[in-house]
């Protein structure tokens, strides 16, 4: 067959799945001629980390430097739906040896949708996973929600809500594009890890990721200020070691031979300028090269006040560890901030002290941290 026989066959694929795809959303054949609307951003961050004697002689590091890039339909499709979020550059909130690009770039989420009515939506790409409430900080992010915050995975989901009820479920085949890839973007690593080698010890043990998963939530709006909420998921996870291993001494198929589950109640609390939000997160892994299951429970609290423009939040978390033979003990976390609107972007001051962390197995580890964030950021 000729390199062009070839083109022209790989041409009418990609054409078929995309029509096959339009087919299974109802997009008809004129919505792709219309436009998305394209928009971007910059940040930049400064970051003074106490710990580090080179932050102390120097008084901390300017970079973490990121653009962003938006696609949104903004209403220009009637009921389709399109959201896409990439980002480039060191401060992605990215790792480039455990993403599907192997660089500092990567989608924070890509997907299209369709719309019914007024409440309820399908997606599908790279979607947000229902679970958990969403975090008040810009950076650093998930502190001990570890995994289980601002989380983007590769599937299909669908919301709704009726009435004081609103709810959304979704099927997530894997975490992130690719075939090895564990991170999700803004997850700080806390889901196994794409590269390993055999001959350093227990290296390989944390090369898997998540696949097949079911996730879910459930909020009632009790009273007009607060909202009771219930979510869960539960999937599998599969073996990357064959894949991955660079010493090549692991051989055989990679497996799904793993699972995972996590529960989380919540509530949160809404009033003129102020919100609170709680909740309780339960987690238990059975990692595929581990004997006994990883389990462990999670609290977070969090507290904002809006005033003009500015947004003052503070949240405290703890967690601890009840795997077997683990002996850490209970751990605490809590960052006080600020930002400010100064117009076409926000002005962020947080500080971040921590004595543990979530590992990639998802469980708790000790360690003493301190940080202070300045950053600044504009949209146009």
């Amino acid at each position: 067959m000729s390199d062009r026989h070839v083109s022209v066959l790989y041409l009418c694929r990609g054409l078929c799945r995309t029509a096959t795809l339009a087919c299974l959303l109802g997009i008809p054949a004129h919505g792709f001629a219309e436009s998305a609307a394209l928009s971007g951003g910059v940040w930049f961050n400064h970051a003074f980390d106490d710990n580090n004697p080179v932050d102390r002689q120097t008084g901390g590091e300017l970079g973490d430097v990121a653009l962003i890039l938006y696609a949104d339909d903004e209403g220009r499709f009637g009921d389709y739906r399109l959201g896409v979020e990439f980002r480039l550059g060191d401060g992605s909130f990215t790792q480039p040896e455990n993403n599907h690009t192997g660089d500092n770039f990567g989608f924070k989420y890509a997907w299209v949708g369709r719309q019914w009515g007024d409440t309820a939506l399908v997606q599908f790409g790279k979607v947000a996973v229902p679970f958990g409430v969403p975090r008040l900080n810009f950076w650093p992010g998930e502190m001990l929600r570890g995994g289980y915050g601002d989380v983007q995975d590769v599937g299909v989901r669908f919301e709704d809500s009726a009435g004081a009820l609103s709810y959304a479920v979704g099927y997530f085949h894997a975490d992130d594009f690719g075939g090895t890839s564990t991170d999700t973007m803004d997850d700080n690593g806390h889901w196994g890890q794409s590269v390993c080698d055999a001959l350093a010890a227990t290296d390989c043990d944390l090369a898997y990721r998540k696949v097949q998963t079911l996730a879910g939530t459930l909020d009632w709006q009790v009273h007009a200020h607060h909202t009771l909420g219930l979510g869960a998921q539960w999937g599998r996870l599969q073996d990357l070691a064959p894949l991955v291993d660079v010493s090549g001494t692991i051989t055989g198929n990679s497996r799904v031979n793993g699972d995972h589950q996590a529960l989380a109640l919540n509530y949160q609390y809404r009033r003129g300028a102020w919100q609170v939000a709680a909740q309780h997160i339960e987690v238990r892994r059975d990692l595929p090269r581990f004997d006994d299951p990883v389990r462990n429970g999670r609290q977070v609290l969090t507290t904002g006040y809006h005033r003009d423009r500015w947004f003052f939040f503070v949240e405290g978390s703890t967690a601890k560890s009840r795997t077997r033979g683990a002996d850490t003990g209970r751990v605490y976390a809590w960052s006080p901030g600020a930002r400010y609107q100064y117009g076409p972007g926000w002005i962020y001051l947080e500080y971040l002290w921590q004595d543990g962390d979530i590992d990639r197995a998802g469980d708790i580890v000790e360690g003493d941290f301190d940080a202070v964030y300045l950053t600044a950021d504009f949209y146009f």
